[in-house]
């Protein structure tokens, strides 16, 4: 069966973006590439909140296609425009503004039900910090992939908060970055 990741950049003092919801990503590095090279290897399939989709699309689709891009982020391109990318909004209609997009046709329970029953590589909840908020107090999340950068924003929008949820993690790894950023795995029960 296929596991549901969160997977995201937050703050040493837990802020996945800053106010006003502007995404403050890690400095670019070996290390940095070493492990977007890890996603495409892990995941097939994309869950998303609308407002990252929209972010996202922007860059990541013309970026695929803009040569004058360094080549780690031209293979973060290539899986971001052809990973299976699935769509949590109640206000967009349409999603064929960035390719293998497609809009969310059940509640988040019911589809992370159904497609980890699908054949494949795992799930990413790579951004969206209100679709992971609910995916975290609905119990649907099976790992935690956190790449803490080694700064702090003051406020902005924390990627735990609103799920109440008290449960013992187990550490699957601990990986300092050459930046100061850490990433940690974590599993979940």
């Amino acid at each position: 069966m296929r596991k549901l990741v969160i997977s995201m950049f937050q703050s040493l003092d837990g802020f996945i973006n800053v106010a006003g919801g502007e995404f403050i990503g890690p400095d670019w590095s070996s290390d940095l590439d070493e492990w977007t090279d890890r996603m495409p290897e892990a995941f097939d399939t994309l869950i998303l909140g609308r407002t990252s989709w929209e972010k996202l699309a922007e860059f990541w689709s013309a970026a695929g296609m803009n040569e004058d891009l360094p080549a780690p982020i031209r293979r973060v391109a290539r899986f971001m425009n052809t990973s299976r990318k699935i769509v949590f909004s109640r206000t967009v209609q349409d999603v064929s503004g960035w390719e293998n997009s497609f809009l969310a046709d059940a509640p988040l329970e019911d589809l992370i039900a159904r497609e980890k029953q699908r054949p494949g590589k795992d799930i990413v909840l790579f951004a969206g910090a209100i679709t992971a908020q609910s995916a975290l107090r609905s119990g649907l999340v099976d790992e935690m992939w956190l790449l803490t950068l080694p700064e702090l924003f003051g406020h902005g929008c924390r990627l735990f908060e609103g799920h109440a949820l008290k449960t013992k993690l187990k550490l699957l790894e601990v990986k300092p970055m050459d930046t100061g950023a850490v990433l940690t795995r974590y599993a979940f029960g």
